[in-house]
């Protein structure tokens, strides 16, 4: 027990001299990237600075989260909100962690390089940030931090069909390098970080037989399918590499050309476009409920301000109508993580940092400060 807690404190001081060091390089990036001295750096000797900094980002990421990193094997997980999760028994599948065998996908017919934009080469401002950006920077931290693959691939327009339909033969093309894909549209996002996702793996029940995994739509008329089944959201999707997902894949890319499933041509157009395919058509032909898994609303789609208080968004939150919350999510995230690190350096010398002096009375003698 003596040396697990040494283990820790160990882990907590390098986590916080690591935090002293990540202040220090945001402090140079800032002075040297300021208009007075950004010539300095564009030399035909060495790069610009932010490009020597950026190389040692996912590490760094890593390190500052790793003494938060939820234990993959320990059932229970208590949210902010005060919702308690506990994986089921005899469902937790996943207690090694992933690597780079699992993917976080970003999918976008679009390039955007405007100010604030993710592919935008100068210095990203804050306040300047567009929701897409802060959602896929959300997913890039998370992948970071678990040590999982990342891509953000640009993909040609779908001739004929609406532009939410390339992130099916792009996921079908990513599980041919990765056993998990997990795709998440930009203005959906991970609550917690410090979250593995083989954690929520084991909880939402997806297994080895699993094809895909997507959270349910609030249950509203609007969202069921023709057969009045509640539709599953695209917006998150968990698929898992086997002969049987890249047929499912297969079958939903070609479903608008009505060959095997007649009628599914409107869907390549209107609304809910891939996703009423799916839900009308696809998802019909593989009825396991392990092949295709439906994740709880509260857990996986939605937010806490809809009308449907069962759709919660807890672990990945789903901003349909407010694009730019993601980039407010962000920001609130990275913020709730400095002040734990500095809260929990606090402590750790609270010996030195903290003197109770209310035994003592006026006028002051001996008080050793």
């Amino acid at each position: 027990m003596l040396q697990g807690q040494a283990n820790r404190r160990k882990r907590t001081l390098l986590a916080m001299f690591t935090l002293l060091i990540f202040g220090l390089v945001i402090h140079i990036w800032e002075f040297y990237l300021s208009p007075a001295n950004h010539s300095l750096f564009h030399t035909s000797f060495s790069p610009p600075l932010p490009a020597r900094l950026a190389e040692h980002t996912p590490q760094l990421m890593h390190d500052l989260w790793t003494p938060f990193i939820h234990d993959i094997n320990i059932t229970h997980f208590l949210t902010k909100e005060g919702y308690h999760y506990e994986i089921p028994h005899g469902t937790h599948h996943w207690q090694q962690p992933l690597g780079k065998k699992l993917l976080i996908l970003d999918v976008d017919t679009r390039l955007d390089t405007g100010p604030g934009a993710m592919m935008n080469e100068s210095t990203l401002n804050s306040k300047e940030m567009t929701g897409r950006t802060a959602g896929m920077m959300n997913h890039y931290l998370y992948a970071m931090i678990h040590g999982y693959d990342y891509r953000f691939i640009r993909a040609p327009p779908y001739p004929n069909r609406h532009g939410t339909w390339v992130k099916v033969p792009m996921i079908k093309e990513a599980l041919k390098t990765h056993e998990i894909v997990v795709f998440l549209d930009a203005d959906a996002i991970f609550m917690y970080p410090e979250m593995p996702f083989e954690w929520l793996m084991s909880l939402w029940n997806v297994t080895d037989n699993t094809l895909v995994a997507m959270a349910s739509d609030p249950n509203s008329p609007r969202n069921r399918d023709t057969s009045g089944r509640v539709m599953q959201n695209t917006g998150f999707i968990i698929a898992q590499q086997s002969n049987r997902t890249q047929e499912l894949f297969h079958n939903w890319e070609q479903c608008p050309t009505d060959k095997k499933y007649k009628g599914c041509k409107r869907w390549a157009k209107d609304w809910a476009h891939e996703q009423a395919a799916f839900s009308n058509y696809v998802r019909y032909d593989y009825n396991s409920t392990e092949e295709v898994v439906m994740i709880p609303c509260m857990g996986g789609n939605g937010a806490p301000y809809i009308g449907d208080k069962t759709c919660g968004g807890v672990f990945v939150r789903h901003h349909w109508f407010h694009k730019d919350y993601p980039a407010k999510d962000l920001l609130q995230l990275m913020q709730d993580a400095f002040v734990s690190w500095l809260h929990a350096g606090f402590h750790h010398d609270k010996q030195n940092n903290f003197i109770d002096a209310s035994r003592f009375t006026y006028p002051l003698r001996h008080l050793n400060v």
